[in-house]
């Protein structure tokens, strides 16, 4: 078993190496390939690029995930879809103008959006005691793999030139084709995950047990796997499972927050309608999209603005995806021992504070140590960590996608209003908008997912039915 779990592993994490080293190429250096190698007159048309590359992620990877909540074997896709993605990396250098690159960027998008919700929807799946760190393992070698691909990009343009970066397309396909092979011939001895069905009567079970529990308890399992309990002095219960035995106390953040099966969802309802989903989505949009505003405006912001070194951009960046690799793994155990939820909302009040100092000190090193801070780990450990624990198995790979999605497509968005803010009212101002909206996500995560709203003590009727 030991051994089975082992290439398990090994098979979600080597792919997750792969998408970040193809996302760093691909992404980070697309644009620039489309000016100076295609001959791409418009700024508009390699923002495009972006921005429906983000889209094909968000609409896909939502697909992806309710594709693997109907699999016995869910991560088998990840290899083919590796390979997939490879041939798109490798005829990306053939492609002859911006039309055919941005289609097969699209392409590429749609296969590739495949690897994280399969492979955290996995992870969580085998570890439901520590599904936060588990899934930080993922995300983890998912930096790795962008810090290599964007570094490794870097050097090879330094090196070649432009044609550094159709290189780095082609080193990218040989390196997804070797993944994938050694992925699909991991998961021969990988475990599988239960059906559907046993999955829902796993989550039924485990909240008969929960509900039985105790002199005062009473609860009644539903045909769908979700369980309705009354709790003396709690009020009612919904969906408690064996995971979060121990009931957090009313209006805390994160302790052993309960799952919901179920609640305000029903198997074949859309996913985004449970409460713990839709708020979540919520959070990332307006966190996600004021981090990655400031992103994408901090070279002119540094050197234009402040009047910093160009050697600062690269600098800071590498200390964020450095730090980030290295705080994630505890930041997974952190959501699981203490809260879920509150690692999140500790993400977003990192990005208030960091940006609030940014816009308050207007000094060039101070932007760059901030900057440099690792706030998001916070949000993917928070995030998939209270995923994990409120949404009921079998919806976990699709809840899990929509989370992915949303992250892309917030990048996409605070791109384009980083851009925008700049041009309309200064630089000056978009730090300001991104405190604001990080401000707003912290509001939005700390008054809706509080475990002693989610557990139903201040669940509205309306949110119980589909």
């Amino acid at each position: 078993m030991a051994t089975q779990r082992k290439g398990g592993r090994l098979a979600v994490l080597l792919p997750a190496a792969a998408e970040g080293a193809a996302s760093g190429a691909v992404l980070g250096y697309g644009p620039l390939y489309m000016r100076q190698v295609l001959g791409e007159p418009s700024l508009t048309v390699t923002t495009l690029m972006l921005a429906l590359a983000s889209l094909a992620w968000f609409l896909a990877a939502g697909a992806w995930g309710r594709v693997g909540d109907r699999l016995r074997r869910p991560l088998a896709p990840v290899g083919w879809a590796l390979l997939m993605s490879a041939a798109a990396q490798g005829v990306l250098p053939f492609a002859p103008n911006s039309a055919a690159f941005i289609a097969i960027v699209v392409f590429w998008a749609c296969v590739l959006a495949a690897v994280a919700p399969l492979s955290v929807s996995w992870l969580t799946l085998q570890a439901p005691d520590r599904p936060a760190q588990e899934a930080a393992g993922f995300y983890r070698m998912r930096s790795v793999g962008w810090t290599v691909g964007s570094l490794g990009t870097s050097l090879l343009v330094g090196v070649l030139d432009v044609a550094g970066i159709a290189a780095a397309f082609r080193m990218g396909a040989v390196l997804s084709v070797v993944v994938a092979a050694a992925a699909l011939a991991g998961l021969r001895r990988g475990e599988t995950v239960p059906e559907p069905w046993e999955r829902r009567a796993a989550a039924g079970t485990a909240a008969a047990g929960v509900a039985a529990a105790g002199d005062d308890a009473a609860g009644v399992i539903a045909g769908d796997g979700s369980a309705t309990g009354a709790t003396a002095g709690d009020g009612l219960v919904t969906g408690a499972t064996a995971v979060d035995v121990a009931a957090s106390d009313e209006g805390n953040l994160g302790e052993a927050a309960p799952m919901v099966p179920g609640h305000g969802a029903s198997a074949s309802a859309p996913i985004w309608r449970l409460q713990a989903v839709a708020t979540l989505l919520g959070v990332i949009l307006l966190t996600v999209t004021g981090n990655e505003a400031f992103f994408a405006v901090l070279g002119p912001y540094l050197t234009e603005h402040l009047g910093g070194s160009l050697e600062y951009v690269g600098i800071s960046m590498g200390v964020a995806s450095f730090l980030g690799i290295v705080v994630m793994g505890p930041l997974g155990r952190l959501a699981d021992s203490w809260g879920a939820e509150r690692v999140l909302v500790a993400g977003c009040l990192g990005y208030v504070a960091v940006y609030g100092l940014v816009a308050l000190l207007q000094d060039p090193l101070a932007t760059l140590i901030l900057f440099g801070m690792p706030m998001f780990p916070f949000m993917s450990a928070g995030a998939t960590g209270t995923i994990a624990r409120r949404t009921p198995p079998e919806r976990r790979a699709e809840a899990v996608g929509l989370y992915e999605g949303t992250s892309s497509l917030a990048g996409s968005f605070g791109s384009l209003l980083g851009g925008t803010v700049a041009d309309m009212v200064g630089l000056a101002r978009v730090p300001l908008m991104s405190v604001m909206l990080a401000a707003c996500g912290a509001a939005l995560a700390w008054l809706r997912l509080r475990s002693g709203y989610a557990a139903g003590r201040r669940q509205p009727a309306a949110e119980n039915t589909p």
